[in-house]
């Protein structure tokens, strides 16, 4: 069924909202949607920063994958026994990755704060200025 040249969705009157072409239905986005359907999803609100926690989950290893070669060198010096080979190099190569990501991260930091700055430039110029106004102003010295 189409008119004007786009699709109508038969069912859209049946499901309000579904289809109004506002948001983004499952599957048809990225692949981490079918991740996000199929398991829970684990929100953790800590001290550091959240999207450099969900990069490293999402690209170097989930949180089970880093607290899985951790447990069994933990175990291994509990027991007195020789730690596994595979589990530190894996702990090793998960270790360097995240420092990678981390320090990709920081130096990403001005790139995230032109997007931001630009964003506000035009959303609220108002608002810019007196940012940029506030960090013009050399810091207050401590008493």
């Amino acid at each position: 069924m189409r008119q004007c040249g786009v699709a109508i969705n038969p069912y859209a009157s049946w499901f309000p909202g579904w289809f109004s072409g506002d948001r983004q239905e499952p599957w048809s986005g990225d692949v981490s949607q079918l991740f996000r359907i199929l398991s829970p999803t684990v929100t953790v609100n800590g001290r550091g920063e959240p999207g450099l926690e969900a990069q490293i989950v999402q690209d170097v290893a989930t949180y089970g994958a880093q607290l899985g070669p951790i447990t069994d060198l933990l175990l291994a010096l509990a027991t007195d026994q020789e730690p596994p080979a595979e589990a530190l190099a894996k702990l090793q190569q998960i270790s360097q990755d995240v420092r990678d990501k981390k320090e990709a991260f920081r130096k990403g930091a001005g790139d995230r704060a032109r997007k931001a700055l630009a964003d506000l430039r035009e959303h609220d110029p108002g608002a810019l200025a007196e940012l940029l106004a506030e960090f013009r102003e050399p810091p207050a010295r401590p008493t």
